[in-house]
């Protein structure tokens, strides 16, 4: 077992993980900078399981969680990465859309063939969408996955690096189904492997999270993240194609900070794929854009 640690003032995760050690095989990963994009790495470069299996710690496994992902590996040869169910502690049923069914299929169209028959998929524009597709038996193809309920194989996690451009690590998951897809596996969640979420507060740990943020610098950040997600698909081998087209498209769609946001993540994005900018480049602009778009802290 591999537990991926940043200390922080007050935190006793090692005295846990001591009590546990008498148990378990468990090895400590320190993480002394960077992000969740580097932290990720670090368990990639890590790990070294014929299945990688990661979880969060607001997240309970069900007891037969690793069992049941190491099934439906094992049942489908050509699934390189899979997410397991999760039961959210505040379950929505009402799906905010932001377009219509009809719109999106005009708009919205997939990347290539690649995507037949994906819920969550790539569109032209390397950006991450989502649409209705019926259940192929006990899994739905997807390249939507979370990293808080995900299994992955070694030949897909093994040469796999994260670009490191992002500061809230939004959609990393899906820079790795790409990776897997590019390999020639899918991916998809799977009807097992359940994990319960639990409310943080109720352990004395802040609401705040990087997938789930408070702030409304962090609000802005998931928006300009998700529309500068073009330069990791374009990094992956996925070059994207009328950006230009969807960007007034969307500022035609948003206002106040979010449409400053969708901006800033798109502009970010074009300019990175154009003068083939670094990651690390990439990351200085985006923290400096948001500095700048809350400046005046106006609520969304």
């Amino acid at each position: 077992m591999l537990i991926l640690y940043k200390p922080s003032e007050g935190d006793r995760t090692l005295e846990v993980v001591e009590e546990f050690k008498k148990y378990l095989d468990i090895m400590v990963i320190y993480q002394n900078e960077g992000y969740i994009e580097e932290a990720m790495n670090l368990i990639y470069s890590n790990a070294n399981a014929d299945l990688l299996l990661t979880i969060d710690d607001d997240n309970i496994p069900d007891p037969n969680w690793v069992l049941d992902h190491k099934k439906f590996h094992e049942k489908y040869e050509m699934l390189g990465v899979a997410r397991g169910k999760v039961i959210r502690k505040n379950q929505n049923l009402n799906n905010k859309k932001l377009l219509k069914d009809f719109a999106k299929k005009i708009i919205y169209r997939q990347f290539s063939e690649l995507f037949d028959g994906y819920s969550g998929y790539l569109t032209i524009y390397g950006i991450p969408n989502d649409r209705p597709v019926r259940s192929a038996g006990d899994l739905i193809k997807t390249i939507t996955v979370t990293a808080e309920n995900m299994s992955v194989k070694r030949e897909v996690y093994k040469d796999f690096r994260l670009p490191c451009h992002t500061l809230r690590g939004f959609h990393h998951e899906n820079i790795l189904t790409l990776h897997a897809i590019m390999k020639g596996y899918f991916t998809a969640e799977i009807n097992g492997g359940v994990e319960k979420e639990i409310e943080r507060m109720n352990y004395g740990v802040k609401k705040d999270s990087l997938s789930t943020p408070t702030t409304l610098k962090g609000r802005i950040n998931l928006i300009a993240e998700h529309y500068l997600f073009p330069y990791a698909s374009n990094l992956m081998g996925f070059k994207p194609r009328d950006l230009r087209f969807i960007r007034k498209l969307l500022l035609l769609s948003y206002r106040g900070l979010e449409k400053e946001a969708v901006k800033l993540g798109l502009d970010l994005a074009i300019k990175g794929i154009e003068e083939g900018l670094e990651p690390r480049n990439i990351r200085e602009r985006l923290k400096l854009g948001l500095d700048s778009i809350v400046q005046g802290e106006i609520n969304i």
